[in-house]
């Protein structure tokens, strides 16, 4: 979540300025297999948090993106492309496995990893006999979390800045692209490369260069000189290619109360960007609302590959236009309150939440005449129509990625996506002045103490919200008051945890006190949560060790060896004590 910021979106953009000036209610035509040869080189640049109704070919005026405005003028132009899910991760495996979240399990980043159970775009365009890279700028994209697979070549490396705060590590676009341009430069053949640009995702801060009074503005302005490096790299390549450009989600600035993104499934967050250029594809743009689920798809067709992905060919010859979901569970992993689903038919969307909310998109493109009161058949018939979308993906269950690295960082973000299932389950629209408290309290903070300070009065406003809670007892921890964390971590005990990470807080702040039998009965207590917290057991084995009982050390140890995350501190203290 980030500070607030004003601005004003609008659905249907009229081509004001940049691209495609004068034609935008025109749909290119489909794409012809036999018009053009098969794209044997593939480029796929997505731009996190990238509003569509940022860039000057979605007619912002403002916007300082000549070459991302260029790409679409020679392109074809989506002027209504949607995510299925406002949040990093779980878009990113939609748009590689043609799956809405339901159906790959990817619910949120953190705390979830994408399954070898489907086939990825990258295994697929491999297979073909490509050559493969990712290069990404952001942590929740990071090769833990299983959209590696497929690419021979993986960049995820990137620093974490120093400091109290809770934002993701990122790399700089410039080094993104950078590194992406070398690996061109050594491959003469086929190639498919993904190029992922963490900048314009909070905190804003771009390069002085290009700051101007807006900084979101002027993140986006930095990728797009970041943009145009790569094209130039790309276009001196011979043989067919595509470039297709898109983003995993947008950003509010405080429409309907919102901060940054996934609290909500308003058009705000959800629209996107989408350009793609190059063989096979047309000059145009087209106003058929369009998923990036179905990137996948399309960019195989283009490529000729034998493989295909689940998901519509978006330059195939659809007979009506597309029904899409989209969610989020955050509002129910981080904060304890109701996750949102959203079904868009035709005119319509339903926001399935505690409140249903209908609205006339076409109407009404901001999303402020809630028409559910008046029009409880319409609410109905496209319930039904959620039910059978979510009925056919299932609940698929993603693996929770549990290296050490991993779990260091979360904790350190005071991460808790996933660690609490309970809460108030209110209705998100209910709680925007607590959700916007919770976005400008990401630091940097001075130092653990001012973190619990604007943990604390947070506290005050919503005490159910686990992940205010949560932050609030480590900082609390941190800074040497053991005995004011407690009741905290009991807050979110209460909100029935999924893992041991609250119980071992708990177990520190006893043990601090000196209090090692309350310390050794809450680590037991989370480990009947979560029985393979290595943490958990080493820490019963430093209680037992501390006690002088060698046995019972050992057997936590042994156990605590069975978790990357201690394992070797684990071993270190078996062999201390053989």
């Amino acid at each position: 979540m980030a500070p607030a910021r004003t601005g004003a979106f609008v659905l249907s953009v009229i081509a004001l300025g940049g691209c495609g000036r004068g034609n935008s209610s025109r749909e290119a035509p489909p794409a012809t297999g036999a018009a053009a040869p098969n794209a044997r080189s593939i480029l796929l640049i997505t731009v996190d948090t990238l509003r569509a109704d940022r860039l000057g070919c979605y007619g912002d005026t403002r916007a300082r993106t000549p070459r991302m405005d260029a790409l679409a003028t020679s392109g074809t132009v989506f002027e209504r492309a949607f995510t299925p899910v406002p949040i990093t991760l779980p878009a990113h495996a939609s748009l590689f496995t043609g799956l809405i979240p339901p159906a790959h399990g990817v619910r949120g980043n953190g705390a979830f990893a994408l399954g070898a159970g489907v086939t990825t775009l990258a295994e697929a365009l491999a297979a073909d006999g490509r050559s493969t890279a990712a290069f990404v700028g952001g942590f929740p994209l990071a090769r833990r979390f299983g959209l590696d697979r497929g690419f021979a070549h993986y960049d995820d490396q990137m620093g974490k800045a120093g400091g109290v705060h809770y934002e993701f590590p990122e790399r700089r676009a410039d080094a993104v692209v950078d590194a992406a341009v070398a690996w061109l430069a050594a491959q003469p053949g086929d190639v498919f490369i993904w190029v992922h640009l963490f900048d314009p995702h909070a905190p804003y801060d771009p390069p002085p260069s290009v700051a101007g009074d807006d900084p979101y503005r002027g993140e986006i302005a930095a990728v797009d000189m970041a943009v145009g490096r790569l094209l130039d790299a790309w276009d001196t390549r011979p043989g067919p290619a595509v470039v297709a450009l898109t983003a995993d989600h947008g950003e509010a600035f405080g429409e309907h109360g919102e901060e940054s993104h996934s609290l909500f499934v308003y058009d705000v967050t959800l629209r996107v960007p989408l350009v793609l250029k190059g063989s096979g594809v047309s000059t145009g743009r087209r106003t058929t609302p369009v998923s990036i689920v179905d990137i996948g798809a399309t960019l195989l067709s283009l490529a000729g590959a034998p493989a295909r992905l689940p998901g519509a060919n978006l330059f195939g010859s659809a007979t009506a236009p597309p029904t899409l979901y989209a969610e989020t569970l955050a509002p129910r992993f981080d904060f304890g309150w109701s996750d949102l689903r959203a079904i868009r038919r035709g005119r319509h969307k339903l926001i399935r939440a505690p409140r249903p909310e209908l609205y006339d998109i076409e109407a009404d493109p901001g999303e402020t005449r809630d028409l559910a009161g008046a029009q409880p058949d319409l609410v109905a018939e496209l319930s039904r129509t959620l039910d059978t979308v979510l009925s056919a993906a299932g609940e698929a269950q993603a693996r929770r990625a549990v290296e050490p690295e991993t779990a260091e960082r979360l904790r350190s973000l005071g991460y808790v996506q996933a660690v609490a299932a309970g809460g108030s389950g209110a209705d998100p629209k209910d709680k925007v002045e607590v959700a916007k408290r919770i976005a400008r309290a990401a630091g940097p903070f001075r130092d653990q103490a001012a973190a619990a300070a604007a943990y604390r009065a947070i506290a005050a406003l919503d005490p159910d919200v686990p992940v205010v809670n949560f932050r609030l007892a480590d900082a609390l921890l941190l800074s040497g008051r053991a005995g004011e964390a407690i009741p905290y971590y009991r807050k979110v005990i209460a909100a029935s945890p999924r893992t041991a990470d609250p119980f071992v807080g708990l177990a520190t702040a006893h043990a601090g006190l000196g209090r090692l039998d309350e310390a050794a009965r809450a680590l037991r207590e989370g480990l009947r949560i979560d029985p393979a917290s290595g943490q958990a057991h080493f820490n019963l084995g430093e209680i037992a060790r501390v006690r002088g009982d060698r046995l019972a050390a050992r057997d936590a140890y042994q156990a605590a060896v069975a978790d990357p995350v201690t394992r070797e501190r684990a071993k270190a203290r078996l062999a201390e004590i053989e």
